[in-house]
């Protein structure tokens, strides 16, 4: 929200607030899932996505899957679901083929695709409750996003390699690679957007709070209730 304000956009903030977080706890859910080598996680979701309207049953609650899908569904705009619908497709696809990337340059290359894919559904569940249309806003998510997904790998690559999530064993060279592609990509950011530095630097360090306080993966893929009691704020 403090980026739309730096953009100078009116917007419907309790709705806008509403919609991204009922989003980022699915991601999260998600992301948990596909790390505990469930990846047939994101075609459930798709086949859950093909229904626009929100089921609420006793299924309802069978899976934290399930039930962050629902209420991401009930968070999303008519004239936004279908678009929105189609980039998570998009996004399934690309995670795919980062898991199958072999090699560093094409890991690189696949995790900005998924950053930018992810902010760009962020952009579209917040377009409704914007006075306008805005360009810069979408490119400039698109843009953080990319460079999101490159801190995240830089935390994340070891662990990802203990866990089996690489087709490939990456050297030295491959982490320098990595770690000189993303103060590039983060230093053109800061260089564009300086006013909002103050904003990026704590986003880096909740991710690295994130990598040294999370627990391993879960089969499961369930929830703690800290995150039961988001969802019920946004269903």
């Amino acid at each position: 929200m403090r980026c739309v304000d730096y953009f100078g956009i009116n917007c419907n903030r309790v709705t806008a607030k509403d919609g991204l977080l009922a989003y980022y706890i699915f991601i999260g859910v998600i992301d948990n899932a596909l790390d505990s080598a469930h990846i047939e996680t994101g075609r459930l979701v798709l086949e859950y996505l093909k229904a626009p309207l929100p089921w609420v049953g006793e299924a309802y609650a069978s899976s934290d899957v399930k039930i962050v899908t629902e209420t991401l569904k009930s968070n999303i705009s008519e004239e936004s679901y279908f678009s929105i619908q189609e980039k998570l497709g998009r996004l399934y696809q690309r995670v795919l083929r980062e898991r199958g990337a072999t090699s560093i340059r094409e890991l690189i290359r696949f995790r900005k695709a998924v950053g930018a894919l992810t902010a760009d559904v962020s952009y579209l569940l917040i377009q409704s409750s914007l006075d306008r249309e805005h360009k810069g806003l979408r490119r400039f998510m698109k843009k953080v996003g990319a460079v999101g997904c490159l801190i995240d790998s830089v935390i994340d690559l070891g662990a990802d390699r203990r866990l089996g999530l690489l087709r490939f064993q990456p050297s030295i060279a491959d982490y320098a690679q990595l770690i000189r592609h993303t103060m590039i990509a983060s230093l053109r950011v800061l260089f564009m957007y300086p006013a909002l530095f103050g904003l990026f630097l704590p986003a880096i360090v909740d991710n690295l709070r994130d990598r040294f306080g999370r627990r391993q993966p879960v089969a499961s893929g369930r929830i703690v209730p800290h995150g039961k009691d988001q969802l019920a704020r946004v269903a």
